[in-house]
């Protein structure tokens, strides 16, 4: 019989599976960011639901998930600077050309 745990952790590797596939083939700034975005969330879910499933609460959980919200916080404030820089200096989002920015 498959617990429910499992439903979650493929749910969660079917997300990776997505970003993964989403970094590697696109060029697109803000695609490639959005997947950095749901790695983040993938692994939000599986630290939820394993220490869901555990029946001791652990206290080390809870500063685990605050520090990955906090660099996923910190990753969509740099996404929104580097998208109204990008716009401002009328540079394309292609990451291929993104070496030929004139500073």
């Amino acid at each position: 019989m498959i617990s429910e745990i499992t439903y979650i952790v493929a749910a969660a590797m079917a997300m990776l599976a997505i970003a993964v596939a989403g970094i590697a083939t696109d060029k697109h700034f803000v695609v490639i960011m959005l997947a950095i975005e749901l790695v983040l969330a993938s692994s939000t879910v599986l630290l939820v639901a394993f220490f869901a499933y555990n029946s001791v609460p652990n206290p080390g959980a809870l500063v685990m998930l605050i520090s990955i919200w906090g660099v996923a916080a910190v990753e969509v404030i740099t996404l929104i600077t580097f998208y109204i820089y990008m716009k401002y200096r009328d540079i394309g989002f292609d990451v291929t050309k993104l070496s030929r920015m004139k500073w």
